[in-house]
């Protein structure tokens, strides 16, 4: 693929991109919003939102494919970050600027538009089609003023301080490694140390909680209709999380089934209130894979530490475990609160309280 011009304003673009603090980040409910609106107007299988690092193009959101990165040079939002109107790619196998990327065959038709930050490129909404399409002005005008709505969210922070610090701790090319390919969420390293900094933050100025949540008989799925079906069903589920926590909680795929959220400034009632509004959002509606409908609950088990109570994270998590264990020895689809110690916890399952 040649290599796109290079900007004369490089260097001041990647100064507002390291700024913005979204590359190596999970997706978001916001910008999710906006790709899901994207797809929907253009009636397009595929659209995204990118970041456009140095040498990565991040996708922060992501619907009808696969993937969180991308390396920059053979990415079509090369091109778009060059200047302001919208990048055109009707077909890519036809089009020198991309026609032997790795991407021409399975991304055949582009359209992109820059997003800002503080005057400067920093990133694109784009939509895509494995098949050739026409996009014509009035299509374009519509798709730059959707991607005005996504540079309104860029100006506002929503992620916790934790989270970015530990974004902003690793080079462009390892961020990867922290995020969970299929879910998009935090893997399970990067919200433990999420939960760490926030747990110490919390002993000394504010509360916060810890969400321990498993989808209900998640094996049962795989063994009835597959694992691609399971892998649907996960993705769905970290889509619907996303949309039922606030901004600055942290979600993270813990292993398997499991899913760890944190939530920092929480307190039992907070956390009760969340923990609710996300099992009725993970059980809003049956996910569809293919020909099949498929029904889901959840359990969900929290606790909370607070200043006056100097608790490690370890603990923390325990308790929610327990209660999540509780939750699901109970029948399932319900929310259970973790007792104030792990004794107690213990004592507690012990004599089926």
């Amino acid at each position: 693929m040649p290599a796109a011009p290079a900007s004369p304003y490089e260097a001041r673009r990647l100064a507002a991109v390291q700024k913005l603090r979204l590359l190596g980040t999970p997706a978001e409910e916001r910008f999710d919003k906006i790709t899901r609106l994207a797809r929907h107007m253009f009636e397009v299988p595929m659209a995204c939102l990118d970041i456009v690092g140095e040498k990565l193009a991040w996708l922060k959101s992501v619907q009808g494919f696969d993937g969180i990165e991308g390396l920059r040079k053979d990415s079509y939002c090369h091109y778009t970050v060059l200047d302001d109107g919208v990048c055109l790619v009707q077909d890519a196998r036809t089009d020198t600027r991309v026609f032997d990327s790795v991407l021409a065959d399975y991304w055949v038709f582009y359209a992109g538009a820059p997003l800002h930050f503080e005057g400067e490129r920093v990133g694109v909404l784009c939509i895509g089609d494995s098949n050739p399409r026409d996009f014509d002005a009035e299509k374009m005008s519509s798709l730059i003023d959707l991607a005005s709505l996504a540079e309104r969210e860029l100006q506002l922070a929503a992620l916790s301080e934790a989270q970015v610090a530990l974004a902003a701790s690793h080079e462009e090319l390892e961020m990867k490694a922290r995020i969970d390919v299929l879910t998009h969420l935090w893997n399970r390293g990067a919200i433990l140390e999420i939960a760490n900094a926030e747990c110490a933050a919390a002993q000394t100025d504010k509360p916060m909680a810890a969400l321990m949540l498993d989808i209900d008989h998640f094996k049962t799925i795989n063994d009835t209709h597959g694992h691609p079906a399971g892998d649907e069903v996960l993705r769905v589920v970290a889509s619907r999380l996303r949309a039922a926590i606030r901004k600055s909680d942290a979600v993270g795929r813990y292993g398997g089934e499991e899913f760890l959220i944190i939530l920092p400034d929480a307190d039992l009632t907070a956390a009760a209130d969340i923990s609710e509004r996300i099992r009725q959002e993970v059980a809003s509606s049956p996910i569809s894979f293919g020909e099949l409908t498929i029904p889901v609950t959840c359990s969900i088990g929290y606790s909370i530490v607070q200043n006056t109570v100097q608790d490690a994270i370890s603990s923390l998590i325990g308790r929610a475990d327990s209660a999540l264990y509780r939750a699901k020895s109970s029948g399932r689809n319900r929310v259970e609160v973790g007792a104030a110690s792990c004794d107690e916890d213990v004592i507690a399952d012990a004599v089926g309280v």
